[in-house]
This record gives C-alpha cells, structure tokens and sequence, in this order.
C-alpha cells in the first residue's frame, strides 16, 4: 500500500498543456499520477464544494490504490501518446489533474492543509485554437464564431470550463488562490515551460518541494525533442504553442487582447519565440 505523504493537484481548463505538464509530474519516481479523478467514472460524484476534509482525504487514498484504466490513461501509453511510466508502490506523492471541477479547488485547499495547486495558464488563443481544431472536443457543424465566448456547444452544465470567458474565470480563480495561498499555489504560465522547459520545470519540482530527478530531465528534454501529431500526445515540437498566430482568425485575437489589455490577465498574452 503506498503511504501518501504529499498531494499536487494540477488544474488546468482543457486544451492547455496539463497533459504533457501530468506526465512531466508522473515522470518523478516518487509520484504516483491520476488522470481527471472527479471525471472518471469510478470516483464521479464522490466529493463537491461542500464535501469534508475527510472526504477529501478518503478519496485521494482510494485514487492512489486504484489502478483503473482511465485513470492511468492505459490507452494513450499503449498507443506511444504517453510514456509508459510504471509505479512500484513506493510513491509517496499522489498528483492529479483536471480540467473540469475547478470550483472544488478552493474548498480542497482550504481543507486539506497539505495540498499544492499547480495552477497551468496558457495564451488564450493557443487555448481556443487547439479546441476548435479538435474534433473530438469541438462538437461537429459547431460555429467557433458563435462559440468562442462562452463554449456553449461544449459546456454541459456548471463543471466544465469550454470557451474563451470560462479561460477568463479559471486564471482569476488560480491568481486568486496564489494571493491567498502563496506557499502553496503555484500559477505555471505554459509558455514558460515551453520556451525553457528544463529550467521551469525544475523551478515547479522545487516549489512543490521535490528534488529535479534524472528521470523527469530526461522526459522533458525527450518530450519536446520529437514530435507526434496526435491532439493528445505529450511529444510536441515547441512551435505548436505559437501555431494559433496563423490560423486563429485575427478579428477574434484582436477583440482578446483589447479586452485583457491593462488588466492582470494581459500577463499571459506572452508569446514565447
């Protein structure tokens, strides 16, 4: 039985980076890795805004026993889309991500004194441009026009987080929880990691407190060496986070940035290269 002394929660809306930033994580010897937990079946609906610190703590335990197949996206290392990081039942720190749930942040945070939020932003347009492109995330005969805003044709009630207003909502909410919880709130711009990839994951890995292993060097140099091009595999060239200045049409860019122009949001309009 792994003896869990630590827990990261990486939090991310969909389409920014947090898979390839989850895998950076499972890389570490010591960490044991979970794919959206509160989405999958097996633990949907066990835990809310309301639920207890013993809640909580029930869940993370049964999250790092459990070996189910979603959970450790079996399917995506057996197709090459993930490394095939294998756990040996010495981990002593449970990570997870979500995209979805991101109201349940700040309540976990506030119960469970020991949890650390790595809070992943990425430019906007970058995020809009690979949802749009994504056929199984971007419903067909969708409009983007008409949905880049409020992701309508994707948002199916109050957990998911789709659409350009929803971006705006979560990085307020990850800014706000790092004014509240310096120490323990660490909000990661993804183009940091793209543009110096050894550098700003070693600086994440001591945040949260947690030697730079040789293993996590190695897969963030090998991850961002080659490239599939699979939506959802964790081996991209880097210029994949700057294709959006070509196809995002530029009316839709325009109205972006004027509206985070001058607020603390403009901050993640940085465009690495």
């Amino acid at each position: 039985m792994k003896s869990i002394e630590k827990i990261l929660y990486l939090g991310g809306v969909a389409r920014s980076g947090s898979s390839w930033v989850g895998q950076i994580l499972a890389s570490h010897p010591k960490i044991c890795f979970r794919f959206q937990p509160l989405f999958a079946y097996k633990f949907k609906g066990r835990v809310n805004e309301d639920s207890s610190k013993e809640d909580f703590e029930k869940l993370f335990i049964d999250m790092a026993m459990s070996s189910d197949d979603f959970l450790c996206q079996e399917d995506k290392k057996l197709s090459g889309e993930y490394p095939g990081f294998t756990e040996n039942g010495k981990e002593t720190v449970l990570a997870f991500k979500e995209n979805r749930y991101q109201s349940v942040i700040g309540p976990m945070l506030r119960r469970v004194p020991g949890m650390q939020l790595i809070g992943l932003i990425r430019h906007p347009c970058a995020v809009l441009n690979s949802w749009r492109k994504n056929p199984k995330e971007f419903p067909l005969g969708s409009d983007f026009r008409k949905e880049w805003r409020h992701g309508m044709c994707k948002n199916s009630g109050p957990e998911d987080y789709f659409g350009y207003l929803k971006w705006k909502e979560v990085s307020h909410l990850y800014l706000d929880l790092a004014e509240q919880h310096p120490e323990r709130v660490l909000v990661q711009r993804y183009e940091d990691l793209v543009n110096n990839p050894l550098a700003s994951s070693e600086h994440m890995f001591q945040f949260c407190g947690l030697d730079y292993a040789p293993e996590v060097a190695a897969f963030v140099q090998e991850s961002t060496s080659s490239h599939q091009e699979s939506y959802y595999s964790v081996y991209k060239n880097p210029y994949v986070a700057v294709k959006w200045r070509q196809e995002m049409p530029q009316d839709i860019v325009d109205e972006i940035y004027e509206d985070l122009r001058g607020t603390r949001l403009e901050q993640f309009l940085y465009e690495p290269f």
